[in-house]
C-alpha cells in the first residue's frame, strides 16, 4: 500500500549528472590544514552559542537591540560569506581532537538546546515587560533560534550517549516535534529522495505546498509506523501503551498546560507563535536539502543514496552558525557528528547559505529561476 496518495499530475524526476561515488571516510583537507585549523574549527563550531548571548543583550537593551540575533543571522553572516568567499571545506577525524576539545564539541549542542529553551520560557514569563513591537521582534528572534535548535536536536538524536537521548526527547518535545527522531531515523534516512519520504520536496513543488504536505504527512507516517510495529504483536491496550505517538501526544498536552500555568495565556501564545516560526525555518531547510533530487528506480529497487541526492552549502559563517547542516550529503553517506562532517565534491551546491536560500524559496519563481537550471537530465515520470 502506498503511503503517499496517488497524484494525477505528471511529476518530473530530476537528478544530477553522476560520477563515481566518493569515499565518505576520505579526507578532503590537507594535513597542514587539519593541524593548523583544528583549534579554530572547535571555536567556530561554538558560534551558535553567540545567538543566545545576542538575545540576552537584546533583552537587556530592549527596543531595537532585540534585532541583534535577527540581524546577525539574516544580514551579517550572509554578508560575511559573500564578502570573504570563505568555504567551510575542512574535514577532521575523531582522534584529531584532544579530550578537552571533544568535551566542548559534545557540550556545544547540549548547551545551545538548554539556553534556547530557557530563553523562550524566560521571555514567555516576562512578556508583560515588553511592548508589542518588542514582542514581535522576540517572536522572530526566538523562531530563528528555534530553527537552529532543530539542528542541535538533530545532532542529539543521532548521538549515542544516554544524556543526549534524554535531552533530545526534552528539546524535541519543547519544539513541538516529539516524533522528530522517529520520522528522521526510520523514514527519512531510509527513503530520502523517493516518493516514500515525506521530507523530500518534489521538482517544481512550492515551499507552501511542501509545508502543508510534510507536516501532517510526517505525523501520519509516524502513527502508521508505530501502529504496524505494535498493534499486530500486541493488540489492545498493551499495543497502545507501547505506541510512542500516544505518549508524545500526552506529553504535548502536558507541555501546553504547564506553560499556561507558568506563563499565562499570553505567554502560551508567544510560545506557540515562535514554535510556528521555528517549524517554518525547519521545513524550509528540509525543502531545500533534497529539492528535485530523486533517486532512480531499477527493477523496482531504488538506487543507493549518493552525494548527488542532497543540496550542500559550505558558506563559511552560515555553516558554522547552524551546526554545519549544509554538509547534508555527507551526513547521509556517513552519519557522523557535525564537527566531523566533510565536503562532498559531487553534491550539488546552493549559490548562497541557508538564510538567504530560505528567503528565495518563499518566492517560488525566483527559487525555480535560480535552482532549476542546476538540475540536469530531467525526466518525466508518471506518479
Amino acid at each position: 500500500m502506498r503511503i503517499l496518495p496517488e497524484r494525477t499530475q505528471t511529476k518530473k524526476r530530476c537528478h544530477m549528472v553522476k560520477t563515481e561515488p566518493s569515499n565518505p571516510t576520505q579526507s578532503h583537507a590537507s594535513e597542514s590544514v587539519r593541524k593548523v585549523g583544528k583549534h579554530w574549527h572547535v571555536a567556530l563550531c561554538c558560534l551558535p552559542l553567540l545567538l543566545p548571548l545576542l538575545l540576552g543583550l537584546g533583552l537587556l537593551g530592549r527596543g531595537f537591540w532585540l534585532l541583534l540575533p535577527i540581524a546577525f543571522l539574516l544580514v551579517v553572516a550572509p554578508l560575511l560569506d559573500l564578502l570573504t568567499g570563505w568555504q567551510d571545506n575542512v574535514q577532521f577525524e575523531k582522534n584529531d581532537f584532544s579530550p578537552v576539545a571533544a568535551f566542548f564539541l559534545r557540550w556545544n549542542t547540549r548547551l545551545y538546546a538548554v539556553l534556547y529553551m530557557a530563553g523562550v520560557i524566560y521571555v514567555a514569563m516576562s512578556l508583560h515587560h515588553f511592548n508589542p513591537t518588542e514582542i514581535a521582534l522576540l517572536v522572530v528572534a526566538s523562531s530563528l533560534l528555534g530553527g537552529i535548535g532543530f539542528a542541535a536536536a538533530h545532532e542529539l538524536l543521532h548521538a549515542k550517549e544516554k544524556a543526549d537521548q534524554i535531552l533530545q526527547r526534552i528539546v524535541t518535545s519543547f519544539l513541538f516535534y516529539p516524533h522528530y527522531k522517529l520520522i528522521h531515523i526510520r523514514s527519512h534516512h531510509v527513503h530520502a529522495g523517493t516518493d516514500h519520504d515525506e521530507n523530500t520536496a518534489w521538482f517544481n513543488e512550492s515551499v507552501y505546498s511542501y509545508i502543508f504536505r510534510t507536516i501532517p504527512g510526517s505525523m501520519v507516517r509516524c502513527w502508521q509506523m508505530e501502529a504496524r510495529t505494535f498493534s499486530k504483536e500486541n493488540p489492545g491496550l498493551r499495543g497502545i501503551l507501547q505506541n510512542k505517538m500516544y505518549w508524545y501526544a500526552l506529553g504535548q498536552v502536558a507541555l501546553l498546560a504547564g506553560l499556561y500555568l507558568l506563563a499565562g495565556p499570553w505567554g502560551l501564545l508567544f510560545y506557540l507563535a515562535q514554535i510556528v516560526g521555528a517549524h517554518i525555518v525547519l521545513e524550509s531547510v528540509n525543502y531545500i536539502q533534497h529539492y528535485g533530487l530523486m533517486r532512480e528506480q531499477h527493477n523496482g529497487e531504488y538506487e543507493k543514496t549518493g552525494p548527488e541526492h542532497s543540496w550542500d552549502t559550505y558558506h563559511f559563517f552560515s555553516s558554522y552558525v547552524t551546526f554545519r547542516v549544509g554538509h547534508h550529503s555527507y551526513h547521509h553517506l556517513a552519519v557522523k557528528p557535525y564537527h566531523l562532517l566533510a565536503p562532498e565534491p559531487e553534491a550539488p551546491k546552493l549559490p548562497v547559505g541557508y538564510f538567504w536560500a530560505i528567503a528565495m524559496v518563499f518566492l517560488p519563481p525566483w527559487w525555480r529561476h535560480v535552482i532549476n537550471p542546476r538540475l540536469k537530465d530531467a525526466q518525466p515520470v508518471a506518479a
